[in-house]
C-alpha cells in the first residue's frame, strides 16, 4: 500500500480508499457474506459509504456485482425478494432494548444489523414492530426508575445537571411510551372497567341585539331548525328591554 492509498493521516482523518481489484474483491466478499455495509465501512482498509456511492454511480460493472451481493446475502435490493430477517437476532435485539441501551448502541455492535436494517424489519414484520414498542415500554419503566434514583442522589452542586437529565428522561419516556408517559394520554375506551363513550352534540347558537326607535335594546338568541336548517328565534316576544347607554339617548334626540 503507498502513501497515496493510506485509509488515514496522522490527524485522524479519513483518506478516501482508492478503487482497485483486491479492495473491490474483499469488499464483495464481506458483502456477500452477510455482514452489514455499516460495519464495513468502519474498516479503513474498506470504502466508505460516499466511495462506495460514488463506485456505484461511475462504474456499472462495479453496482451490478454490488446487487448481486447483496442478493447472495439475502439482504433486500433491485430486483430481489429476499431477507435477512432473523427471528434470533429480532430477540435480541429486543432483549438489549429492554437492558437499556439505544438501537444505534445496538447497531454499532458488528455482530448485529445496520440501523436501516432495523428500520427495515419494523416496517416489514408487524410482529418485530409490536416488538419494539413492548421493547419501548419496558425501557420508559427503566428510565423511570433510573430518574427516581438520580433524584435522590441528587446534591445543591449537581441539582442543574440532575435537572438537564430528567428532562431528558421525561421526553424519551414520552416518546417512547405515550399512552403511559405522554404529555397526552389517549382516551383508555378499550381498559377494562372503563366507561362507555358518551355522545355529545353541539348545538350552534347565534345572536345579534335588536334595537327599538328610543333607543332601547335586548340581545336575542337564534337556533338553527333540526328538520330546515334555518335560524328561527328562541327568545321569548316578552323579552326584557334595556335602556341606552348614559348619553346615546340624548344624540339620538338631537
Amino acid at each position: 500500500m503507498t502513501s497515496e492509498n493510506l485509509p488515514a493521516t496522522a490527524g485522524g482523518r479519513r483518506r478516501p480508499v482508492r478503487y482497485s481489484r483486491d479492495v473491490v474483491r474483499a469488499f464483495l466478499a464481506r458483502v456477500a457474506s452477510g455482514e452489514s455495509q455499516a460495519s464495513i465501512h468502519r474498516d479503513p482498509a474498506m470504502p466508505g459509504r460516499g466511495g462506495v456511492a460514488l463506485w456505484a454511480r461511475t462504474r456499472p460493472k462495479f453496482a451490478e456485482r454490488l446487487t448481486r451481493a447483496r442478493l447472495e446475502s439475502g439482504h433486500m435490493g433491485q430486483g430481489g425478494s429476499g431477507s435477512t430477517y432473523c427471528p434470533a437476532t429480532a430477540q435480541e435485539i429486543f432483549r438489549r432494548i429492554c437492558e437499556g441501551e439505544s438501537v444505534t448502541g445496538i447497531c454499532r455492535d458488528p455482530a448485529m444489523p445496520c440501523f436501516s436494517t432495523v428500520y427495515l424489519w419494523r416496517r416489514t414484520f408487524p410482529e418485530f414492530a409490536e416488538a419494539m414498542r413492548v421493547a419501548r415500554e419496558v425501557q420508559a419503566e427503566r428510565f423511570c426508575d433510573e430518574g427516581w434514583e438520580l433524584a435522590r442522589e441528587a446534591t445543591p452542586g449537581t441539582a442543574h445537571l440532575t435537572a438537564v437529565r430528567l428532562t431528558q428522561l421525561r421526553w424519551m419516556m414520552g416518546h417512547m411510551a405515550p399512552r403511559n408517559w405522554g404529555p397526552k394520554k389517549p382516551l383508555a375506551v378499550e381498559a377494562e372497567g372503563a366507561a362507555e363513550p358518551q355522545e355529545v352534540t353541539l348545538v350552534v347558537k347565534h345572536y345579534k341585539v335588536e334595537e327599538r326607535e328610543d333607543g332601547w335594546h335586548r340581545v336575542v338568541a337564534l337556533e338553527p331548525n333540526e328538520e330546515t336548517g334555518r335560524l328561527e328565534r328562541i327568545t321569548p316576544e316578552d323579552a326584557p328591554w334595556h335602556p341606552p347607554p348614559p348619553g346615546r339617548w340624548r344624540d339620538a334626540r338631537r
